[in-house]
């Protein structure tokens, strides 16, 4: 009996197996036929993603061309901004010289006052006492100095006296904020 029990149950155990692949088959079918079916939308999504990798690829060559541009305009600024530096040296260093001679000069003149306050000042200086007269140094020069008959090489005039040369706005500036000082 035992001899006829099992081929009998190889068979069934056998059955029993390609009944569970048969199922397994079927399942792996329908995965396959929903995956040809996602294809064609696939195949659109990846269009997508060709033509937005296009554009961004077109949109980095912009911002490159951008940056390159932006680059040379601030350089531009910069050269700019330092010609203005050395120009402001150049005129605050004038500057120190004509404070320096407008108070060698302020230090032999008089303030001249209303009648109020001239009582109150005090006694007036002798005017037939020179203010040259207290400083035993040169006398101050009313002129432009030789040596300086051009602002730092460039060619252009000095301008420190009224009628000489047209003055810059900085030196406009300057000389009214001195003038304010007194």
């Amino acid at each position: 009996m035992m001899n006829t029990v099992l081929p009998l149950v190889l068979d069934g155990l056998l059955v029993v197996l390609l009944l569970a692949t048969i199922v397994y088959a079927m399942i792996l079918n329908r995965k396959l036929n929903r995956l040809r079916g996602n294809h064609d939308e696939m195949e659109v999504f990846v269009d997508k993603l060709n033509v937005a990798c296009a554009r961004a690829e077109a949109a980095t060559a912009g911002l490159r061309s951008a940056g390159e541009n932006g680059k040379s305009v601030f350089k531009d600024a910069a050269s700019k901004a330092e010609a203005l530096r050395d120009e402001l040296a150049f005129l605050v260093e004038r500057a120190d010289i004509v404070a320096g001679r407008l108070a060698n000069a302020s230090e032999g003149t008089s303030v001249v006052q209303s009648n109020a306050g001239a009582a109150a000042a005090g006694p007036r200086p002798d005017p037939a006492k020179k203010p040259a007269a207290k400083r035993p140094g040169a006398p101050v020069r009313r002129g432009p100095e030789p040596s300086r008959a051009t602002s730092s090489g460039r060619g252009e005039p000095a301008s420190d006296h009224a009628g000489s040369a047209p003055r810059s706005e900085a030196e406009e500036e300057l000389l009214k904020a001195l003038r304010n000082a007194r």
